[in-house]
């Protein structure tokens, strides 16, 4: 593992086999990681992160490979580091809805960020994706293929990406250690619908969220419990050695499933 700081951020890059590097990047609260996926022929960054300075490790990584880049969604932790990559890029693959957040919450949100912290920040250019799917995009990497498929849930534009030949999911915010992020417009009878499928499938051997642990399958049924014990009231232990920010993402998920349903657009 590799360590590094810049501006006083941690950087870590993990070597996890010959074809696949995550990098983690401790921000104020958590920490995101994204990684590398090295095909004889191709290569694919997931998620870019927060910085430009984020992904100056993967250069050397990459060799001549030709590279695409993938967004798990557009939320700023994953999205913000694309400009540190100089290498030409093939293509920016998302969700059709990844694309549109550009245009409105994306600049709004690096604007506050960069007003509050420039030091940061400033580094940072908006790269929005150019290559955009519905359901699902099959990608062959030489030796390796990337199934991306949509997991709405913890935002409308979110997807997951699947390894076949490792057993591996890359699921962004689709699920997190130690319970998932619920935001107010959350799709979540959908979210409960599409982990349920994954969490069947026999093929998947290992998860990576975004945030938090990695581990097996047992992931997957974490977050489906978490999200169900939310939607049916029922006591969730919080310990003491939670994290002052998922103690604060617990309450806010209790108060969104609980604006949800007074509205009407949870469906029970």
């Amino acid at each position: 593992m590799l360590s590094t700081r810049h501006d006083g951020v941690l950087n870590l890059l993990n070597r996890f086999d010959d074809e696949i590097y995550f990098k983690i990047v401790q921000l104020e609260g958590y920490a995101v990681r994204g990684a590398l996926i090295l095909g004889t022929e191709k290569a694919v960054i997931f998620d870019t992160l927060s910085r430009p300075y984020d992904m100056v490790e993967y250069e050397k990584i990459i060799g001549n490979r030709e590279l695409s880049i993938i967004y798990s969604h557009a939320d700023w932790d994953h999205i913000w580091g694309t400009a540190g990559v100089t290498r030409p890029i093939k293509s920016i693959i998302a969700h059709r809805l990844c694309f549109k957040r550009f245009s409105h919450d994306v600049p709004e949100t690096l604007k506050e960020y960069q007003k509050n912290q420039p030091e940061l920040y400033n580094s940072v250019k908006l790269i929005p994706p150019d290559v955009v799917f519905d359901y699902e995009l099959e990608i062959d990497l030489g030796g390796m293929t990337l199934q991306i498929n949509r997991l709405a849930g913890h935002t409308e534009d979110s997807i997951v990406c699947f390894i076949p030949e490792k057993g591996i999911l890359l699921a962004g915010d689709s699920v997190e250690t130690p319970f998932p992020c619920i935001n107010k417009n959350s799709p979540i009878t959908n979210w409960i619908t599409e982990l349920e499928k994954w969490e069947d499938n026999t093929k998947l051997k290992t998860v990576i969220p975004a945030h938090g642990a990695t581990g097996g399958p047992e992931i997957i049924t974490q977050n489906l419990k978490y999200l169900n014990d939310l939607i049916n009231e029922k006591e969730i232990e919080i310990t003491e050695s939670l994290t002052s920010f998922y103690k604060e993402t617990h309450a806010e998920n209790i108060a969104y499933v609980s604006a949800q349903k007074i509205s009407g657009k949870l469906e029970l």
